[in-house]
């Protein structure tokens, strides 16, 4: 049985040490700038595999989505925390909140639309209230194993990737659903199927911007959707293996590899910066627009850090 939520303060500030190089470079002549971020770390405080962490605006705290155990498994323990931008641990177990009925499997990606809180989970998505913490509806899609990445458009409608993933003797295995879908969650305005099959390699995390669709990709891409489906690779590389990716100030884009164990920073004018590197298992990258933050969680270690810019 879950314990009551109550605050957690194991919080240290850390230095990340950055290499900055030209982006389309890659001879060994070019200069190396070396710089210093600042953050902060969020360990030992209860997490179970986090996985994806959105920006709630209107309170000003991160939400974070715990998977606690298999990420494929409708296992009835997945929970959401409030952690506040200083690191500290408000409610560990906030959704579903305590004596709430409803329940999530395996938590990932999460946006906010107004006081809603929509959270992708194995094959459905759970709507829930951001202010009292209650689920109040679940839209369970038809022929989707692994919901994944999440993000909203300006105009209000929801990307939502499918990572094309199923679960078979306790493992995980290719079930050859990988999509991206747009819907809208509003009545009589359905939504659709954006792309699909399994060239999309396993669409992971998704962010939606100015500059476009992109979605990162468990087989080493990093893709540029438009409205209608076409596709547009910015990297692919097989060696890697892409988790998430986030619009950042000034035109760039952050995005993580399990692969290689980094988060990547590619701000506006091309130019490349390694964020942080050595850590296990970063995942679905969200971002903190008012202190210019790169929100990252660690699955494999149960921790979360936190890199301004």
């Amino acid at each position: 049985m879950r314990q009551p939520s109550r605050p957690i303060r194991p919080v240290r500030l850390f230095p990340l040490l950055g290499v900055l190089l030209l982006a389309g470079c890659g001879g060994g002549d070019e200069p190396i700038v070396e710089e210093t971020f600042a953050g902060v770390e969020v360990a030992d405080a209860g997490l179970s595999s986090p996985r994806a962490i959105v920006y709630d605006a209107a309170a000003d705290v991160y939400l974070v989505s715990n998977v606690n155990g298999n990420p494929l498994e409708e296992d009835e323990n997945g929970f959401i925390s409030r952690v506040s931008p200083e690191g500290e641990v408000l409610e560990l177990e906030w959704l579903p909140a305590a004596g709430e009925s409803a329940t999530i499997d395996a938590p990932k990606g999460m946006a906010i639309r107004g006081d809603t809180l929509f959270i992708a989970d194995i094959g459905c998505v759970r709507i829930a209230d951001r202010e009292t913490a209650e689920i109040h509806e679940t839209r369970c899609l038809d022929g989707v194993t692994s919901l994944n990445g999440i993000d909203l458009a300006e105009e209000g409608s929801f990307f939502i990737s499918d990572s094309g993933y199923q679960l078979a003797n306790g493992a995980a295995e290719p079930s050859g659903t990988d999509a991206i879908y747009r819907l809208t969650f509003r009545a009589g305005v359905a939504g659709g199927t954006l792309a699909q099959g399994v060239d999309l390699n396993h669409p992971q995390g998704v962010a939606v911007g100015s500059r476009g669709i992109f979605v990162a990709t468990g087989g080493g891409d990093l893709l540029r959707l438009t409205p209608t489906g076409e596709r547009t690779p910015i990297i692919s590389d097989p060696n890697q293996s892409f988790e998430g990716v986030v619009f950042v100030a000034g035109g760039g884009f952050a995005y993580s590899s399990s692969a290689d164990s980094s988060v990547r920073l590619v701000d506006g004018t091309g130019a490349v910066s390694v964020l942080v590197d050595g850590i296990d298992a970063p995942g679905d990258l969200g971002y903190d627009p008012v202190r210019n933050r790169v929100l990252i969680p660690l699955e494999n270690e149960n921790r979360l850090l936190f890199v301004d810019l």
